[in-house]
């Protein structure tokens, strides 16, 4: 006999002790009577866990009884009124703790799948960005570059094969004046030397966009790794022969007497 079968009986006890007829209980409690008579009978497995805890509590309350420990001890709905020893009991038993285990492995990988989902598109986000700066900042260049070329003198084209005269440089610029001022403006990153009167003046790559003055009162001399990157006046005149030139300048010597050329 379990505890729920002897708690019943101490129900009927009760019961009898407060000089009670079942009738008058079916009355205070509104308890149908096969249900009074099977929770004295101890024939609980006619009556569903749910019910049977609910009947048990009306009744022992009515009576002046405690209910919390037996309470408890009603099984669930699976296994109510079956042996817990036995297998299919035991089976159903040790099966609880996998299960839990496997829904912890569930939300596990639900959260793990979240949370890759987050840093892809996190990731998708970044290379996006990236991308659209990285086109922005091409495209600034590219307009700096026009704005920079519209800005400067037209450039007659020459043949390749074209060979620079130092005649005719000295013919397109005065440079009979007092000082000798070359200004020189890089179309594009490159490298260069320049001597004023002897004196090394400056040495190293000249970027993009740069424009440099330079005086000498007898002697310049520059030496450029590619003449079409520069656009270069001498006393206000342009040099449109040499710099439609693609090729380093060795030398480039300007005088009073005259502008040489050494490639």
């Amino acid at each position: 006999m379990d505890r729920l079968e002897e708690f019943g009986l101490k129900l009927k006890e009760k019961r009898k002790e407060l000089g009670l007829q079942l009738e008058e209980v079916v009355e205070k409690t509104k308890l149908h009577p096969s249900v009074i008579k099977d929770i004295e009978g101890g024939n609980l497995s006619k009556m569903s866990p749910i019910y049977l805890k609910g009947f048990i509590k009306i009744y022992a309350s009515f009576l002046g009884m405690e209910t919390d420990e037996v309470l408890g001890k009603i099984s669930s709905p699976k296994t109510f009124g079956r042996d817990k020893n036995s297998p299919e009991v035991k089976e159903e038993t040790e099966k609880k703790p996998a299960r839990k285990q496997i829904s912890l492995k569930a939300k596990k990988i639900i959260i793990f799948s979240l949370l890759a989902a987050v840093f892809l598109y996190s990731l998708v986000v970044v290379v996006r960005f990236i991308a659209k700066t990285a086109s922005r900042m091409v495209r600034s260049s590219v307009k700096s570059d026009e704005k920079i070329n519209s800005q400067l003198p037209p450039v007659n084209p020459v043949r390749e094969n074209h060979r620079l005269k130092s005649a005719d440089l000295s013919n397109e610029v005065n440079i009979n004046s007092e000082e000798i001022i070359t200004s020189l403006t890089a179309k594009k990153d490159c490298f260069l030397r320049i001597r004023v009167d002897g004196k090394l003046l400056f040495e190293g790559i000249l970027k993009k966009g740069m424009k440099e003055t330079w005086k000498a009162d007898k002697e310049m001399e520059l030496k450029i790794s590619d003449a079409s990157a520069v656009y270069l006046e001498v006393n206000g005149k342009p040099l449109p022969h040499l710099t439609s030139m693609r090729k380093p300048i060795k030398s480039l010597k300007i005088t009073h007497s005259g502008i040489s050329v050494e490639k």
